[in-house]
Order: C-alpha cells, then sequence, then structure tokens
C-alpha cells in the first residue's frame, strides 16, 4: 500500500498497523478471492504499490514470478526484510523496484497487474485504472482494491458518530484511520465503469471488511479462523459486500 503523494507522509502509521485485526483480514481475504482466478501455470506478476511486500511475497509462494513496486523505500525496506526470512525458492521469484504507477509506461505484458489500496491516494481513477490496464498483456488479469464509498456511513454509524454519518451518505472523499485527508471512494459501478472504458472487463467483485473494519488495533483473537471465515462469506454475497469497506475487483484485459 502507498501512493504518489498523500500517502507517503503517513508510511510509519501505516507499519505501526500491521498485525492488528483489520489489516490480518484484509490481507487474507485479498488472497483469497484473488487465488480464485489466478492462471494455474507460473505467471509474471507486477504488484504496483506493494508496500510490505504481503501479497507479493504470498504470490511468489504459489510459484509466480513477482515484481513489487512501491515509491516508499521504508516500506521496500521492510518487504526486502520478510524475503529474506522465505525459502530460497521463493527469494529467487522476488523482485523489489523503487517506483510509482505513472513511471512504468515502458513495462508491458505482465500476466497479472494487482493494485490494492493505492488508488484512494491518486487524483483520478479513470486515469490511474488505464495506466494499470496498459500494464497488463492481452487475456491478463488485473487485481484492484479500493475504498468502497458505503463504507464511509457504515463505519461512522457503528462507531455512533452519527453527523459523519450524516455527511458520508453522499461522501466522495474521507479521512482515513492513519490521518490521510482527502483519500477517495468510488462505488463499485464507479471502478467497473473505469475498467470498462480502459479495455477490460470485470470478472467478479468483492467486499472486504465488513464486520471488522471499525476495530482499532485489536489483536488477533482466539477464534480468528472463524472471523476471517465469516468476513469472507461477507465480501461475496450480496447485500454484505455492499457496504464492506473496501472493494476488491477482478478484471481481464480485452484481447
Amino acid at each position: 500500500m502507498a501512493s504518489d503523494n498523500i500517502f507517503d507522509p503517513v508510511v510509519g502509521r501505516w507499519l505501526g498497523h500491521l498485525g492488528a485485526v483489520r489489516d490480518l483480514v484484509r490481507q487474507e481475504l485479498v488472497t483469497r478471492q484473488l487465488a480464485e482466478h489466478l492462471p494455474h501455470q507460473e505467471s509474471r506478476v507486477l504488484d504496483v504499490g506493494c508496500g510490505q511486500g504481503t501479497q507479493a511475497i504470498r504470490l511468489a509462494r504459489l510459484g509466480h514470478q513477482v515484481t513489487g513496486v512501491d515509491p516508499s523505500a521504508e516500506l521496500l525496506d521492510h518487504a526486502r526484510a520478510s524475503t529474506d526470512r522465505e525459502p530460497p525458492e521463493v527469494r529467487d521469484r522476488l523482485t523489489w523496484r523503487e517506483g510509482k504507477l505513472f513511471e512504468l509506461h515502458d513495462d508491458q505484458d505482465w500476466d497479472v497487474v494487482c493494485c490494492h489500496g493505492v488508488l484512494m491516494y491518486l487524483p483520478d481513477l479513470p486515469t490511474a485504472t488505464a495506466a494499470l490496464v496498459s500494464l497488463a498483456r492481452p487475456g491478463g488479469l488485473l487485481s484492484i482494491l479500493t475504498r468502497n464509498q458505503a463504507g464511509i456511513a457504515m463505519r461512522a454509524g457503528v462507531t455512533r458518530r452519527w453527523q459523519e454519518a450524516l455527511d458520508g451518505f453522499d461522501a466522495t472523499h474521507y479521512t482515513n484511520r492513519l490521518g490521510v485527508t482527502d483519500a477517495r471512494a468510488e462505488r463499485p459501478g464507479e471502478v467497473r465503469a473505469a475498467l470498462e472504458a480502459a479495455g477490460a472487463y470485470v470478472e467478479e467483485w468483492y467486499g472486504v471488511r465488513l464486520f471488522t473494519d471499525h476495530w482499532e488495533k485489536q489483536p488477533p483473537p482466539e477464534d480468528l479462523d472463524l472471523l476471517v471465515a465469516a468476513e469472507a462469506e461477507a465480501g461475496r454475497r450480496d447485500p454484505y459486500r455492499q457496504v464492506a469497506a473496501l472493494t476488491h475487483t477482478v478484471a481481464t484485459r480485452r484481447r
């Protein structure tokens, strides 16, 4: 998770949230949801805004060749440190590069392009989405995690912040828990429309983090497996996925 600009000042706060339930739920759900669509053969994967490398490392464990790109040297240092704890065959599948989305225009023909928790920090959804689609080969897979607009009022309501809930029903921007102001939120249909305009079609979309989005830095509970199972079911079913905190959209670039 990283951005071209407004995320940079809060990198330290982001690292402080790693390992809390909200982070564990997010990472596990994205992993499970993406796994349902991944190619069975070894693929070339580009993870844009890879952050501390959680998803990139999990993809390398599955046998894919993964390049993680992020503008934050601090987050990439964490990714490299995590890589050092992996077996040699996993380490050999991982490459880390410092860079930003709009600097990747020379990279093409990736089998899978991931961008998880980045687009809310960029100023324009259609432009960013088009840049991501252009990186995938024809027939290549895209995995995009965005902030769900409906989740703004939902989170405020369950934490009894009533004025924020009222304001959140029509809000398109929000202040997140890291203190980033003016982060952007999209409806699932807006993400679909941006992907289709850029030349991709949506395979499926999921909700991520419904029951635990309002939790603070709670450590994992003893029944974490059941919690994740409940979140996973909510993420694939209507009406629950409609009001989850995040939207995970999986699409394919048209041939």
